[in-house]
């Protein structure tokens, strides 16, 4: 169960210059009490860490980025998985009716469904042509 804190401005200022990255209010004080009571990161503190990128990783199904985007070109359809730092995760549809032998998969994704990614909290896409190609 969720509990709601008061704290002043100035407090939530000190609190924030402790965040990284995507880190939550929670997993800030989870971290400094932790700290303050000399214990090691608490597993969700580490796996935060371990979330927090500075590159996207992208996966496709077939493999290979070419080998996909050869099947891709065929059938104009498609599917990502995109999975956020929180550890959820959405499927959507993708259909590019106007995808060419020139377009760029990853350009396409990147400009489209993963633009704003680190904002967004985005850390993981992957692609597939159908959805039980996805390692669910």
């Amino acid at each position: 169960m969720s509990q709601v804190i008061r704290i002043t401005d100035d407090l939530y200022k000190r609190l924030e210059s402790h965040a990284d990255g995507f880190a939550t209010p929670s997993s800030v004080i989870e971290k400094i009490l932790d700290a303050y009571e000399g214990k090691e990161p608490s597993v969700n503190q580490e796996s935060d860490q371990h979330s927090i990128s500075h590159k996207l990783e992208l996966m496709f199904y077939p493999e290979s980025e070419e080998e996909f985007k050869k099947k891709f070109m065929a059938i104009k359809q498609a599917f990502v998985k995109i999975t956020f730092s929180n550890g959820t995760t959405e499927i959507r549809d993708w259909v590019s009716t106007r995808f060419t032998e020139s377009s760029s998969v990853s350009g396409n994704l990147r400009s489209g469904y993963l633009r704003g990614w680190k904002k967004k909290g985005i850390v993981k896409a992957e692609v597939a042509l159908s959805k039980s190609e996805f390692n669910t």
